[in-house]
């Protein structure tokens, strides 16, 4: 009985061994598409936003047809650099309220 525990346990540190290694692999095969692949998710997130607030879209509708092309840019790009702050402190907040929690 105690030989066939010794053996479990040895078959077992051999497949753990294995599925790290395996764990690493691949952590290393999908390196090169982490990057696409976070934006592709914030991209995702913020389509889901956006239907989730049709107003937006209705709002954006009205400025881009009232907007010269210029202008547009303008706020477009004023607006995401606005988007980007908002976004950073929102997840400062988070991450402080959590540590709070934590503590």
């Amino acid at each position: 009985m105690n030989n066939n525990r010794i053996s479990l346990a040895e078959r077992r540190a051999v497949l753990v061994a294995k599925a790290a290694s395996q764990r690493m692999e691949l952590t290393e095969a999908f390196e090169p598409l982490r990057v696409p692949l976070t934006y592709a998710d914030k991209g995702l997130h913020a389509l889901r936003y956006v239907a989730q607030h049709p107003v937006l879209m209705a709002g954006a509708a009205a400025l881009a047809a009232v907007m010269r092309k210029k202008r547009w840019l303008f706020v477009l790009e004023n607006g995401w650099l606005i988007w980007r702050l908002a976004s950073a402190a929102k997840h400062k907040l988070e991450d402080r309220a959590a540590l709070k929690r934590i503590n």
